[in-house]
């Protein structure tokens, strides 16, 4: 405490700690928030992501496609999938990742027989991350897969896609991809 010389007045030295702060303001009991005085379950379900609060879309370019147009346009022909995720809920969601993989997609042929693997061909940077979706706000990923990139020849029929958000694998779609001659 400090007093002037010429009048009464009062310094204080304001130390945030138990001692100088009034107990309702650190007690974990009373009506006020806090982050650090909750239950962890309930701020584990305050946290949790409801899938259902969200809608996938899967989209291949171009579909149909031809294998004879393909091999015209250029010398690596290739086709683009797109993944989106759309927040359709009332609140804000934190995506939570524990690298920097965000999605991933692969293509079977007709047979069930998986012939690309997006994570298979590219590596992530192992650090954990989070994304934001606000509502009616969208997630998009797009990704352009070169036909010599594939474990298998691309040939006529009809191939189906699945992607999935990394760390998330109820949050996913799938599509068809139909290539003719």
């Amino acid at each position: 405490m400090l007093v002037a010389a010429w009048g009464v007045a009062f310094a204080i030295d304001i130390n945030p700690s138990k001692t100088t702060v009034p107990r309702s303001s650190w007690d974990t009991g009373g009506n006020h928030f806090s982050i650090f005085n909750g239950d962890p379950k309930r701020i584990q379900r305050a946290n949790a992501v409801d899938a259902a609060s969200f809608d996938t879309k899967l989209e291949v370019f171009p579909n149909p496609m031809s294998l004879r147009t393909a091999k015209v346009v250029g010398p690596n022909p290739s086709i683009k999938i797109t993944f989106s995720v759309r927040n359709h809920a009332k609140k804000t969601y934190t995506l939570s990742f524990p690298t920097a993989q965000r999605w991933d997609f692969r293509i079977l042929n007709a047979a069930g027989t998986i012939i690309y693997t997006y994570s298979d061909d590219h590596e992530f940077v192992q650090t954990v991350g989070t994304s934001m979706v606000n509502q009616d706000d969208k997630l998009v990923y797009t990704e352009s897969v070169d036909f010599n990139a594939m474990t298998a020849p691309l040939a006529p029929g009809t191939y189906k896609i699945q992607a999935v958000m990394a760390n998330y694998p109820e949050m996913g779609a799938q599509t068809q991809l139909v290539v003719q001659d």
